[in-house]
C-alpha cells in the first residue's frame, strides 16, 4: 500500500512474522527509481539499514533481532 502526499510516498510494510505494520517515508523521486529496478541502497541512501530491510522483505527490526541476534564480538568492537 502507498499513500502520496507532497512529494513523499508513504510505504507501509507488515511484518510477516508478527504482522505488525511499519511506516517508511520516502521521497517520490526516489521511490519511482525503486521501482523500476534500482537497488534500495541506491535509491534510499538516507534510509536505516532498518528501514531498507522493512522495504525489501518486510521483516521489522524485533522479528530480524529475534532470528540472527547481534554478534556480541562485533558490539565489543564499536
Amino acid at each position: 500500500m502507498k499513500k502520496i502526499n507532497y512529494k513523499e510516498v508513504c510505504i507501509i510494510t507488515r511484518c510477516p512474522l508478527c504482522g505488525r505494520a511499519n511506516e517508511v517515508e520516502v521521497n517520490e523521486n526516489d521511490y519511482f527509481d525503486w521501482d523500476d529496478g534500482a537497488h534500495v541502497q541506491v535509491a534510499f541512501p538516507y534510509l536505516s539499514a532498518n528501514e531498507r530491510e522493512m522495504l525489501v522483505s518486510g521483516i521489522c527490526p524485533t522479528c530480524w533481532n529475534k532470528m540472527l541476534p547481534p554478534d556480541p564480538e562485533d558490539e565489543e568492537d564499536e
